[in-house]
């Protein structure tokens, strides 16, 4: 009796939390630059996007070239003066696809890596060393001695401790690398990335380095993490950054050459999904609100908010300008790639709703566990989104769901379905668990290219003996 009573509670609440939370439309296809053709299937410059799961297979992930285009150009647009806002170094790690590194790479973009195979991976596709900047909490003996042989751009120091390896390796080199101190603000993380400004840690590294004898104390970097999305947060870690700068200059005699501001600019319709907006469509269904794109900064306002900032700054102190760094990940590509995916099968009965069984999971999305992207149903565009389901992947894990209430129309199997903003963190967070990973293609001017080849059952093993 208690169990009857507490699922007709749980039915009558669901029903007023699933009015309340219905499915909003303000994330059209549109916002994408996509289009509907009269059959009611998704397009990007004419090309029907089921023609390329039939001619590339499923699952696959679609780079939209004319969107990464229109990203770049954004960043790296000029001012009244006739000059670019700022200097655009690519993170690696937030989708390391070397067709896609290599197209920003052509438009102007430098390179940001982690790690040495990335270091590895930049040079490889001609990217020159004074075009590279090396950040990361983790670098490897060999990957500092490799940039600092190579007199790459810069070298971001993460902790204290990697002050002195980086100086052993300069002084055996005979080598003055250029050196940048990561400084974490009060809005930033914290943890194991760099030092805090307000305890003064920061300052001290930058000191160290100074002092070292061998090291060219060059810049300070910053990076906040998460999802910056609004003014007063950039002019906030910004504005600290120039005070310590300002320290720099008055007790140590040093006019830093380099600002560099990371990335962290959010992509304006991806948000992260609140614990309270997890449990209302686990327990009832309800939809996840949409992100309001309009509340998030554009790229050329962010490059704008800050550049303005730092070069008000300088002129009332009337000195010189640094250059100014940035490092986008998820706000250069993070919206210029989606992820197709099929219906398998459908289970349907009670508890409704039913669910949808996919050929991706948290396997090529797990980002969509805790972040909001929007789905739509690549033939169905013209169908009212009369359904609910729970959309599962192929993973035997309960933990492999990808939405709890996906508000579609009525699916079968077979049909397709596209995961907006995948190009940032789908790729390198993806594993071949029990299954193979997919394709990627170019999708530019209406012209398909192949990034990367599927997966095929050889390579998953490729490394093992079998014998």
């Amino acid at each position: 009796m208690l169990r009857e009573a507490k699922q007709l509670v749980k039915r009558a609440l669901g029903g007023i939390v699933r009015n309340v939370r219905a499915p909003g439309d303000v994330l059209t296809p549109a916002h994408w630059g996509m289009t509907v053709t009269s059959q009611g299937h998704l397009a990007f410059e004419g090309v029907d996007l089921a023609s390329l799961r039939e001619a590339w297979g499923s699952p696959l992930h679609v780079v939209l070239a004319e969107r990464l285009r229109q990203n770049v150009s954004e960043f790296l647009a000029v001012n009244e003066h006739g000059r670019t806002r700022g200097e655009v170094y690519y993170s690696y790690k937030s989708n390391p696809v070397p067709g896609v590194l290599r197209f920003v790479h052509d438009l102007g973009i430098g390179a940001e890596v982690i790690s040495e195979y990335e270091l590895w991976l930049a040079l490889k596709l001609g990217m020159p060393p004074d075009r590279i900047v090396f950040n990361g909490p983790a670098k490897s003996d060999a990957a500092v001695r490799d940039a600092v042989a190579r007199d790459i751009l810069l070298l971001n120091v993460n902790h204290r401790e990697e002050i002195a390896v980086v100086a052993s390796v300069a002084r055996e080199l005979g080598k003055r690398p250029r050196i940048g101190v990561r400084a974490a603000t009060s809005s930033g993380w914290m943890g194991q990335f760099g030092h805090s400004i307000s305890t003064g840690d920061a300052f001290a590294a930058l000191k160290e380095v100074h002092e070292s004898g061998v090291l060219e104390l060059t810049a300070i970097h910053t990076h906040v993490g998460g999802m910056v999305r609004t003014k007063h947060q950039v002019q906030g870690y910004v504005g600290e950054i120039l005070a310590l700068a300002d320290r720099v200059r008055n007790e140590l005699g040093v006019e830093l050459a380099i600002l560099d501001f990371g990335g962290s600019l959010a992509t304006p319709s991806v948000t992260g999904i609140s614990n309270l907006d997890r449990k209302l469509a686990t327990a009832f269904q309800a939809a996840l609100p949409e992100p309001v794109p309009e509340a998030t900064l554009s790229i050329r306002e962010y490059v704008r908010c800050v550049v303005e900032q730092v070069e008000a700054h300088y002129a009332t102190k009337a000195r010189p300008c640094p250059r100014i760094f940035f490092e986008p990940g998820r706000a250069l590509t993070g919206n210029t790639q989606l992820l197709i995916t099929s219906v398998l099968s459908l289970k349907v009965g009670e508890p409704k709703p039913g669910w949808a069984i996919l050929d991706a999971g948290i396997n090529l999305a797990e980002s969509v566990r805790s972040e909001f992207h929007q789905l739509f149903p690549v033939t169905r565009m013209h169908e009212p989104r009369s359904h609910r389901y729970r959309l599962a992947g192929p993973i035997c894990s309960p933990g492999d769901v990808l939405s709890w209430s996906a508000c579609l129309p009525a699916l079968a199997a077979g049909d397709a379905l596209a995961i907006m903003d995948a190009g940032a963190y789908f790729v390198p967070f993806a594993t071949s668990f029990s299954f193979p990973q997919p394709a990627i293609v170019m999708l530019d001017r209406a012209d398909v290219r192949l990034l990367r080849r599927a997966e095929r059952f050889e390579d998953m093993v490729a490394f093992d003996e079998m014998g």
